[in-house]
């Protein structure tokens, strides 16, 4: 998904504030390894565990 598609999905409105918000927090899920980056600003959810016990 996109940020846009992921700003829409969580409820919030598609206007380029909230958007970036979203983009930045997905960036940081992308490096806590939940989510992988695709391409710049394409994001989708790692196949990889994120933890282990």
């Amino acid at each position: 998904m996109d940020c846009r598609q992921l700003a829409a999905a969580l409820g919030l409105e598609r206007v380029p504030a909230k958007v970036e918000g979203v983009r930045s927090k997905a960036e940081l899920l992308v490096s806590r390894g939940w989510l992988t980056e695709n391409r710049p600003g394409l994001f989708s959810v790692s196949v990889a565990p994120v933890g282990g016990s």
